[in-house]
């Protein structure tokens, strides 16, 4: 019997289709990367279902709401409409465990949740997808892990020389950016009907061999660290100024102020105002520590 389900291509959104700003929730900031639309566009002309699949742990956050999310997602497809592509469906997992999830209703484990594959197994259920014969796209490790732990064959963006020399011992491919990955799907799509298993298989498999599991592992450790640190440095460029940080700078140039006021108290012959000078000191230098806590912590 001939085989009618859909192949389709998994994308993450930031990062891989919009540049990744943090937690987008204006409309007015979505950006598509350079050559995004026109690779969507050839998927479209491929005839594979484009489907995106994104965690969006900012409305768990209180960051913003599922009608923010609507408002961004509606931009996006619009800019890729522009340049005559379009998204089949999409999926998003609006759910986070632990302290961060500020909104109680979606503070809970999901298996929707990349590196989870879950997002990627309703949809093959809700659209006839055949995994085996689809990929997942992303500019993270976790979604390579959700891709492998759905039968997809992965697809890794942004790695560089070190990655992609590391990334040839295992199944998933890398590529510079989502046009260089659609290219990398298109010239190895006559491979595709070739490669379909013999016999069935788990629908959760990964799709790194045994031999290379070690190195596969390692790639992902590296990517996610690699992820975790530039989240973090974009975090901080987007809370660069506080107020907080800034009060609490000047409370430490008081403390300093202080403490060395006290100190030449000390060496003078007169030594009895030297005690409340050192205290109002330590006052300051808790104070400052005071507003950095609570900085680090709103």
């Amino acid at each position: 019997m001939t085989n009618k389900k859909r192949k389709a291509v998994f994308l993450d959104r930031d990062g891989t289709i919009i540049e990744d700003s943090g937690y987008v929730a204006d409309p007015a900031k979505v950006r598509l990367l350079p050559g995004a639309a026109q690779a969507i566009r050839k998927i479209n002309d491929a005839g594979l279902f484009a489907v995106i699949v994104s965690n969006q742990s900012g409305i768990a956050r209180g960051i913003f709401s599922q009608e923010d999310l609507a408002k961004v997602h509606s931009r996006m497809e619009q800019l890729l409409k522009e340049g005559d592509a379009h998204i089949d469906a999409e999926y998003y997992c609006p759910f986070l465990e632990g302290p961060d999830a500020k909104n109680s209703t979606y503070r809970k484990p999901s298996d929707l949740r990349k590196p989870k594959p879950g997002m990627l197994l309703q949809a093959a259920s809700e659209h006839d997808i055949d995994l085996a014969h689809s990929w997942m796209i992303g500019d993270a490790a976790r979604d390579v892990e959700a891709g492998a732990r759905a039968g997809c064959r992965t697809i890794l963006l942004n790695a560089g020389s070190e990655g992609a020399s590391v990334g040839i011992a295992s199944e998933t491919l890398i590529a510079v950016d989502l046009a260089d990955a659609i290219e990398l799907i298109l010239e190895q799509a006559p491979q595709v009907e070739d490669s379909a298993p013999k016999q069935k298989e788990p629908p959760i498999k990964s799709k790194v061999s045994a031999e290379s599991n070690q190195d596969a592992d390692s790639v992902l450790l590296l990517c996610e660290i690699r992820d975790q640190l530039d989240r973090a440095n974009r975090r901080d460029r987007q809370h660069d100024f506080s107020i907080l940080r800034l009060f609490g700078s000047l409370l430490q140039m008081f403390a300093i102020v202080a403490a060395l006021w006290g100190l030449l108290a000390l060496t003078g012959e007169v030594d009895d105002k030297a005690t409340p000078r050192l205290v109002l000191a330590c006052f300051f230098q808790i104070a400052s520590l005071s507003a950095f806590a609570f900085d680090r912590f709103r």
